[in-house]
């Protein structure tokens, strides 16, 4: 750091030196007009030329190319960064491309689980509809049939009971008590056994 700053300063001095010679030159120039085409004015001139760039060459030089060299080493380990970042923007995209692959497959293979399954129940909807109209329709049936049943059987015993009642009623009129009691209890019988199938 000191030396950095002891350069710049022995650069700055280098430089108001070189500036101020040609000045100074011109002004003992100016003192002797009789002298100002001569070849030893050249020859100063150059000579001061030739300090003034020995100065820059010796100062200036080295700073120059460590300002460049530094200058290239930063664009290089820039290029450097914003390659590694490219590329790992390529690899997110390429990461990406390949989620976006397997998401679009994993939709289809979604979408092809969801329209089996559709199917698969909406068949089990249809086949249990098509059992419970069935179960209905016998239920029905069986239903029916019990009722038709049951109202016969009530007809029966009715048309037994009326008719046991007439029977009796002819048997009392026309027969002896004894004959009536052996007489009903026999038809009694016999519709009880009627009433019973």
């Amino acid at each position: 750091m000191l030396m950095t700053r002891l350069n710049k300063i022995s650069l700055m001095l280098g430089l108001a030196i070189s500036v101020a010679a040609p000045s100074i030159a011109m002004a003992a120039e100016s003192a002797a007009p009789e002298e100002s085409g001569t070849w030893l004015g050249l020859m100063f001139f150059a000579i001061n030329f030739a300090l003034f760039v020995g100065i820059l060459m010796y100062f200036v030089a080295p700073m120059a190319r460590g300002f460049f060299r530094d200058r290239a080493v930063a664009i290089r380990s820039q290029i450097d960064r914003l390659n590694s970042a490219f590329q790992e923007a390529q690899d997110y995209a390429n990461r990406a491309a390949a989620k976006m692959a397997g998401l679009e497959q994993e939709l289809a293979t979604l979408r092809t689980e969801i329209e089996s399954e559709t199917a698969f129940l909406v068949k089990q909807i249809r086949e249990g509809a098509t059992a419970t109209a069935e179960r209905i329709r016998k239920d029905t049936a069986l239903t029916g049939s019990a009722i038709a049943d049951a109202a016969q059987r009530r007809v029966r015993e009715r048309l037994a009971a009326t008719a046991a009642k007439l029977a009796r009623d002819l048997i009392a009129a026309s027969i002896d008590a004894s004959d009536q009691a052996r007489l009903i209890d026999g038809f009694m019988e016999k519709i009880s056994h009627e009433a019973a199938r």
